[in-house]
């Protein structure tokens, strides 16, 4: 498993074309118009693809609705996977977990072992940072099997004071993954 974190910046993710490639996942919450945070920065970059999709009532982020559309050459992904959060109001930690859990799975039945992404809501104020992490750790524990986590290539798109906290449990993380995989490979 190879896990790096990267700023939610342009500059940051174009800094990552030599190494990625793969599934850039999105999320935004139903009313979020207009788009927010990552989505609204990646969603610039695309010329308002996305937004042109919700205005024609292709997608409008409704829990756990998903869009998958390729990227033509703006952005260092194959793909990009677009996910519902639902409203704002009804999000909280067992959702953001839920989420997750839906994430990893959707890209584990896609064949994706290489995607970024940020975590999914606000961090810190919809869910707790520490609440966050444990529901992440076991969504992606859940989707991948052991096999599987040897070829994982995740970036954690987060902004500094995030990947300041997360850094340690992360390492720890992917310590007790590649413990995994080498336990299952003897």
């Amino acid at each position: 498993m190879r896990f790096r974190m990267a700023q939610p910046r342009l500059d940051a993710i174009d800094d990552l074309a030599d190494e990625l490639g793969g599934c850039l996942v999105l999320t935004s919450f139903l009313d979020d118009r207009p788009l927010r945070g990552l989505t609204g920065l990646i969603d610039w970059r695309l010329n308002g693809q996305v937004s042109r999709l919700m205005l024609r009532d292709f997608i409008d982020c409704h829990y756990q609705e998903v869009l998958l559309t390729p990227i033509s050459g703006r952005l260092p992904f194959d793909r990009l996977l677009l996910v519902g959060l639902g409203k704002r109001s009804d999000f909280h930690a067992q959702r953001f977990e839920d989420v997750c859990r839906f994430c990893f799975a959707t890209l584990q039945g896609l064949g994706e072992t290489r995607f970024a992404m940020a975590l999914p809501g606000r961090i810190g104020l919809d869910v707790g940072l520490r609440q966050a992490l444990l529901g992440w750790r076991r969504a992606l524990s859940e989707a991948f099997a052991d096999e599987a986590y040897a070829d994982l290539d995740l970036v954690l798109l987060e902004s500094p004071e995030v990947q300041r906290e997360l850094a340690e449990p992360m390492r720890q993380l992917q310590k007790e993954l590649d413990g995994r995989v080498h336990a299952n490979a003897l």
